[in-house]
């Protein structure tokens, strides 16, 4: 009897985390994250179809494919029987939700087993289909709007959703709790150091979607052979750059690494002088707001981050006197940046990185204990 108790009392202090893609390496972090604060997490959520097989250890609730919100939308649909069979997320104290169909998922598996845990919303990009006047923006915002009265706190990493959307857009009126995308762990930061005169190594890690980006890159690369060198690292969204694999191999001084773990991170960015942190996939909305992961990880690891002045990003950056923000174009801002730097220039520029305060970039066990009281309703 006692042991009987003793596990129902343990089940009932689990996290079930829904999520969009298994595999994602955000959704990975935050994993991680959570266990490292000593929880028991439970993951559900969905595959997608990218042409190759990522581990996870995640209940799998069906298969997408990436940009076909339609589509999505139906597999959560079907979902909803399989999410309905699983019992581990019936006794979580908490349940994260991330992303839109997630929390509408999880607002609708809860309520047809007629039970109330605590919902946290985790939005950590405000995808373009929710921004607008049209009527599938109005019909999805609307929705948002119904899932958010089950709420109890909304994660986002940047003050600007909040600012921006949550508040002035969704009137959201509860709780939003920002955590920004910090590295996780203690990572030591590898004694390697770039040379200090050209070619200039600029990093770009992550989804790498920004067409325009790679415009700017690959030209600033071809007009410069011996002035830059160009590192990508990564998951090129083909979606957005059918083109991504030839435009790459059509030049020396440009270079796709591929894939990266996250144990990875000191030794590419310490290997670079720059990180690129500009995006304009969603230009106006999305990308004006977000922190993206290669600003906390650059600065982590001393590369100065390159940003586009107006944004969140160039904020941020300003905030803590670190990196480097250039005003439009970038196409003509950049290549006369990196043709007027020196040494001595440069130098600053890395010793602010390396002289941040840590824990401005980095998570740790106690700092991802705290996170967890805060999603449930301690206060800051």
């Amino acid at each position: 009897v006692l042991q009987r108790v003793l596990s129902s009392a343990l089940a009932a202090m689990s996290i079930a985390y829904f999520v969009h893609e298994l595999a994602d390496a955000a959704v990975q972090k935050r994993l991680r994250m959570l266990r490292s604060a000593g929880e028991d997490v439970a993951l559900f959520g969905f595959e997608r179809d990218r042409g190759d097989v990522q581990s996870h250890d995640g209940v799998v609730l069906g298969v997408t494919q990436n940009g076909k919100f339609a589509s999505r939308i139906a597999s959560v649909l079907l979902a909803l029987p399989r999410a309905l069979q699983r019992t581990e997320w019936r006794s979580a104290r908490l349940i994260i939700a991330r992303n839109l169909e997630m929390l509408a998922l999880v607002v609708a598996i809860t309520r047809l087993a007629g039970i109330r845990p605590r919902i946290a919303y985790e939005c950590l990009d405000i995808h373009r289909i929710v921004l607008g006047d049209g009527l599938t923006a109005r019909l999805v915002r609307v929705l948002e709007r119904f899932c958010l009265r089950r709420v109890d706190v909304v994660v986002v990493s940047s003050p600007a959703f909040e600012r921006n959307y949550f508040r002035s857009i969704q009137n959201f009126p509860g709780r939003v709790l920002v955590a920004e995308n910090k590295v996780l762990g203690a990572i030591p930061a590898p004694a390697e150091r770039p040379t200090q005169q050209p070619p200039w190594v600029i990093a770009w890690c992550g989804v790498l979607r920004c067409r325009r980006s790679l415009d700017i890159l690959t030209t600033l690369a071809r007009e410069n052979p011996r002035l830059v060198k160009i590192e990508l690292w990564g998951a090129p969204a083909l979606d957005q750059i059918p083109d991504f694999h030839q435009r790459v191999a059509a030049l020396p001084n440009v270079q796709f690494r591929g894939r990266y773990r996250p144990e990875q991170l000191g030794d590419i960015y310490a290997a670079a002088h720059f990180a690129w942190a500009v995006d304009f996939y969603e230009a106006g909305g999305n990308s004006d707001w977000l922190l993206p992961n290669r600003l906390y990880e650059s600065v982590r690891f001393g590369s100065t981050p390159i940003a586009a002045a107006g944004v969140e990003t160039a904020n941020w950056l300003r905030d803590h006197n670190v990196g480097v923000v250039l005003e439009a174009p970038l196409a003509t801002t950049l290549p006369t940046f990196l043709r007027t730097l020196d040494d001595a220039h440069y130098q600053q520029l890395r010793a602010a990185a390396l002289g941040l305060d840590p824990s401005v970039t980095q998570l740790t066990e106690a700092s991802c204990r705290a996170f967890v009281a805060e999603l449930e309703g301690a206060a800051a």
